[in-house]
């Protein structure tokens, strides 16, 4: 009798929902996403603002305006008296997290050369699972507090790395690709000579880097508007960022994050759920550091596929080991290693793979934007992930409890599939040779061994060390006007 009174199963029964109640539910339910949800708002508004700022005056201006708005979020929250108030400081800083989640990967991606860039990219997901690692201890250490100060402390710490990045931030070169996209190539060349090493200097190669970026002149300095993203150009481009950006969420990165807690209290774990998530935490900070050497070492491609497979096994694993009904000790232990280890994997794999490819894979004219509307999927694919696990999760609801993790399973088997037919390989790829690359619609698992041609595969030959340039033969006369000496850049 009981399934007769299942609406799901008992369809007449909404027969009853009526227009005005769906309507007047709905309005009620918006209150969660108010109070709970709304911050995601802020960060989509960053990362669409991120595109039309970086574009116009620069990954630096565009910095020091983000670490301004990081602030001012902060003070408007720790100086609120109601939650309204804190509630819109809450949404401006989140624009801040979506302009820093754009602006990092695209002005990374733009200085560090082809062998680096994984690297140097990739460590955004250091910093986030180090952020990650701080909160944790800091709000339970200011949870122990029965007066303001224990949410004033906690919330006020915020502001410590706009502050942080303030200090350091006016001793950084704008991105020498944006220099030149402003018809500033002599500052660019001086830009370029202060990052790269003496002996690149003293061989010319800062003045041919140039040069490459300056071949590629149509690309470089005149942007596309945002409807160029979906072209026969470049949907694919767009694609390749906005799944990759996707199924970093879909893998259940913020099932790990967010919900860590919650998930040990389930499997009676509750009196270690701190614990337990700081040691997640910590050991996610020490792997996202394994994964920003080991992507450029065996390639994004490569790493992402088998990082996908291992989410999945761990997953599953998971969801096997929770749907038994009486769990021994050990098994419960073999949870609680499989979450970790799903972790390992998701923060030294896709994690990285993730912000690495989607600010890589764009065309120079469009690489803001295509990184923007990768992260706005991002954010929204989150929020779906974020508004649903506590109801996936717990009673009265789904509960699935560790069952939860088939689901995230699943869908890292299909983002494995995904990697293998879609991802390209862009590991040592000089910006300027991955147009190449898909202008010559390659399958995905034939971009490694396509080999370029012009300024742009000889540039990326001479960064990863494979020849001189003398020995290209190139003819440097377009950059040679430019008025810097070999003593000056030595001194660089």
């Amino acid at each position: 009798m009981g399934g007769k009174g299942n609406i799901f199963v008992n369809r007449r029964a909404w027969g009853s929902a009526t227009p005005r109640l769906l309507y007047s539910c709905l309005v009620y339910s918006m209150g969660s996403i108010f109070f709970g949800y709304l911050a995601l708002i802020g960060k989509f508004l960053g990362t669409i603002l991120v595109g039309p700022l970086t574009e116009k005056f620069g990954h630096k201006n565009t910095m020091f305006f983000t670490c301004a708005t990081q602030i001012v979020g902060v003070i408007i929250q720790t100086t609120s008296h109601h939650p309204a108030q804190y509630t819109v400081g809450r949404i401006i800083i989140y624009t801040a997290v979506g302009l820093v989640e754009n602006v990092v990967p695209t002005y990374q991606t733009e200085v560090s050369p082809p062998p680096l860039r994984g690297f140097f990219v990739g460590s955004i997901q250091l910093f986030l699972t180090f952020g990650s690692l701080i909160a944790g201890i800091v709000n339970n250490s200011m949870s122990k507090y029965t007066t303001d100060a224990g949410w004033i402390i906690a919330t006020a710490i915020q502001v410590l790395p706009a502050i942080i990045i303030l200090i350091g931030l006016p001793f950084t070169p704008d991105s020498p690709r944006w220099l030149v996209s402003k018809d500033r190539s002599e500052h660019a060349l001086k830009v370029l000579c202060t990052l790269r090493r003496k002996e690149d200097i003293s061989n010319g190669l800062c003045e041919f880097e140039i040069a490459a970026i300056r071949e590629e002149g149509t690309s470089v300095t005149h942007k596309q508007p945002w409807t160029a993203l979906f072209n026969h150009q470049n949907r694919r481009r767009t694609g390749i960022a906005v799944v990759i950006m996707a199924l970093q969420q879909l893998t259940g990165v913020t099932f790990s994050s967010s919900y860590g807690p919650t998930f040990y209290k389930q499997v009676g774990l509750g009196k270690y759920a701190f614990a337990y998530a700081a040691i997640n935490n910590g050991v996610s900070v020490v792997t996202a550091i394994i994964g920003m050497v080991i992507l450029d070492t065996f390639g994004r491609r490569s790493v992402t596929f088998w990082g996908c497979l291992i989410q999945s096994l761990f997953l599953c694993l998971i969801g096997d080991l929770g749907s038994k009904a009486h769990r021994t000790g050990s098994e419960t232990n073999g949870m609680v290693a499989s979450f970790i280890l799903y972790a390992v994997a998701l923060h030294a794999t896709l994690g990285p793979a993730a912000y690495i490819t989607a600010a890589e894979v764009g065309t120079s004219s469009l690489r803001e934007k295509t990184m923007a509307v990768a992260t706005a999927v991002n954010v929204v694919v989150g929020f779906v992930v974020v508004f649903t696990t506590p109801y996936l999760l717990s009673a009265p609801y789904a509960n699935l409890g560790p069952n939860l993790g088939y689901v995230w399973g699943g869908f890292a088997a299909l983002g494995a599939v995904w990697v293998w037919f879609c991802m390209p390989e862009l590991k040592d790829r000089n910006l300027e040779e991955i147009d190449q690359l898909f202008e010559a619609k390659l399958p995905a698992w034939k971009f490694g061994a396509f080999e370029t041609k012009g300024m742009a595969h000889e540039m990326a030959m001479l960064k990863n060390g494979e020849g001189k340039v003398e020995a290209m033969g190139l003819d440097l006369e377009e950059v040679e006007h430019m008025e810097i000496d070999s003593g000056e850049k030595a001194n660089m």
